[in-house]
């Protein structure tokens, strides 16, 4: 009582936050972690009181540094009294929610602005850490009772807000842990069908803002983790609308990988709950809208489309195979069209000065060189999820890509074997999720082709690897490493050799003994690799020589002589 009337009338800044961090001290102390059986109506009274100081400080709570104070200590206090009062706090909340809310806006709106200068900052950061622990408490302890303000919550300028979500370097690191957790304790307390709607709604506000929108996808993300089946049944409808807009977003490469990569993690969540039975209509519906005809963004929708293909491959394994047997033929297409538009770019680098690079003279020059480029960003998505159902195939038999006497093989490895020799220009739109630290020396092809540093983006000596482990019979690897071989022996470019003789390599490392069987086509071709004069291919020649003799047991220098 006494703490109580030093929060009436007029008291200093100083006075008040004492005031207010003495009863959160108190009722942590004798109420928590439980307050049964206790009388909490003192508590009730401080609470109200703190609201009342709300409701005079929030709207100016950025305009000086004591009202950043004093709301910070009433949000601290409030956090640890709706805890101890539970329902009783409920004729409180409009006046509590609101107003935080609010000063949460202001707050994260300041912090977007550069030029603030570092005390302003560091209050903002205050104020945001003291906010979210009083939203977390309410949404753990009456999470029902947060509903009507998940509207408010959810805005660009709350929970999604960039300022809540920064990167260590530049961020509090308390902030964005307790950002984390109010997601986290949201998306677990709070029922799928008043979450996910709300989030789906505020995607809508979030449109075109790759930050927030990568925020709300992680937030429908928990949530469809923490649901059940039953639970999702009604809700599939919204996801698939919140997805497919996330999708379609078209700004910068790293925002839109960033964007893809949080969309796609939330439709393995909602994959993951789903039955086999209730996949294939939903992949079905996405094949159809990445298929649409007469659109404008059909780069991206392919890209999203092969991206999310490859997750859900990577991670269903043979489960997947029957959904991507009804996008064989589209794979395949896609694969021919690679073909086709590298093959594209080069005659025209030659039109346009034999061997010396292109020069665009022209704005429908340089945009159709743009949209030819962009028309490839889905072939190395689809090279990774060809490989890893290749991979699972081979697992499970092979039976998957050897149905109709190998015709499925045979569609795939014939654009594959032609890309071994493609060509890939320097702006080629190489997948930017694993780049590594030294990129810059990388070319296009060493990532695309032979797979130096993409091992987990897709690259072609991959795929035709698992292709070969899956077909797993000496009829299907004739063909195979026919073209293998020709790339081995590509006489004006050095780069086709080191990926062919680096395929030879990988496939004997992967298939072993069972390869040797093909070992005596290869040799005369490697005895010549055996004398290049670039290091790097003699040297891989030799390895694939020494894995032989290692796998026959014998010498083979008499048969490269």
């Amino acid at each position: 009582p006494v703490l109580l009337e030093l929060l009436d009338g007029e008291v200093s800044v100083v006075t008040t936050q004492s005031a207010m961090v003495a009863i959160e001290h108190i009722a942590r102390s004798l109420c928590l972690p439980t307050s049964e059986d206790k009388d909490t109506s003192v508590f009730f009274t401080a609470l109200e009181k703190g609201t009342r100081i709300l409701k005079q400080r929030a709207p100016d709570s950025m305009d000086d540094d004591v009202s950043t104070q004093v709301v910070c200590s009433v949000a601290l206090c409030a956090s640890t009294l709706v805890r101890v009062l539970k329902a009783k706090c409920l004729p409180l909340l409009k006046n509590l929610v609101g107003p935080l809310l609010e000063s949460l806006a202001s707050a994260n709106t300041l912090l977007a602005d550069s030029v603030s200068n570092q005390d302003m900052l560091k209050s903002c950061k205050m104020l945001q850490l003291s906010i979210i622990r009083t939203i977390t408490a309410i949404a753990d302890t009456l999470p029902q009772f947060l509903v009507p303000y998940l509207g408010q919550l959810l805005s660009p300028l709350g929970l999604p807000s960039p300022s809540l979500h920064l990167d260590e370097a530049d961020q509090d690191e308390n902030v964005k842990a307790a950002a984390d957790r109010l997601e986290e304790i949201l998306s677990k307390r709070t029922p799928a069908r008043q979450l996910i709607p709300a989030v789906c709604k505020a995607s809508v506000a979030c449109r075109g803002k790759c930050a927030e929108s990568s925020t709300l996808l992680t937030i429908l993300k928990l949530s469809i983790q923490s649901s059940s089946r039953a639970e999702l049944a009604t809700l599939r409808s919204w996801v698939l609308k919140t997805v497919v807009s996330a999708y379609e977003y078209e700004g910068k490469e790293e925002e839109q990988q960033m964007l893809l990569a949080a969309a796609n993690q939330m439709m393995l969540s909602l994959v993951l709950k789903l039955s086999e039975a209730q996949l294939r209509p939903l992949y079905s519906k996405l094949r159809e809208w990445k298929s649409a005809s007469g659109i404008s963004n059909a780069n991206s929708r392919r890209l999203a489309f092969w991206s999310l293909s490859s997750v859900l491959s990577k991670e269903l394994r043979v489960i997947f195979l029957p959904c991507l047997s009804t996008v064989v033929t589209d794979a395949v297409e896609e694969l021919e069209l690679a073909v086709s538009t590298l093959r594209d770019l080069k005659e025209s680098e030659r039109t346009a000065g034999g061997k010396k690079k292109r020069r665009l003279t022209s704005t429908s020059d340089a945009k159709d060189s743009v949209d030819r480029s962009d028309s490839l960003r889905p072939l190395q998505p689809l090279l990774l999820c060809l490989e890893a159902a290749l991979k699972a195939d081979a697992h499970d038999g092979g039976n998957w890509v050897r149905v109709d006497d190998g015709q499925r093989f045979n569609s795939i490895l014939e654009p594959l074997g032609k890309l071994l020799q493609c060509k890939i220009p320097v702006n080629f739109p190489v997948a930017a999720a694993h780049k590594p630290s030294k990129a810059a020396v990388l070319t296009p092809f060493q990532r695309v082709v032979q797979g130096v540093a993409s091992e987990e983006d897709g690259n072609v000596v991959s795929c035709l690897t698992a292709l070969a482990s899956a077909a797993g019979n000496e009829q299907l690897w004739k063909p195979l490493n026919h073209l293998v071989l020709q790339a081995c022996e590509n006489e004006t470019r050095s780069e086709v050799r080191k990926a062919g003789v680096k395929c030879l390599l990988s496939l004997i490392k992967t298939l072993g003994e069972e390869y040797m069987v093909l070992l005596p086509e290869c040799l005369p071709i490697l005895s010549e690799l055996l004398e290049e004069t670039d290091e790097e291919i003699a040297a891989l020649a030799q390895e694939c020589v020494s894995l032989g003799e290692d796998l026959l047991g014998e010498s083979l220098q008499d048969s490269l002589r």
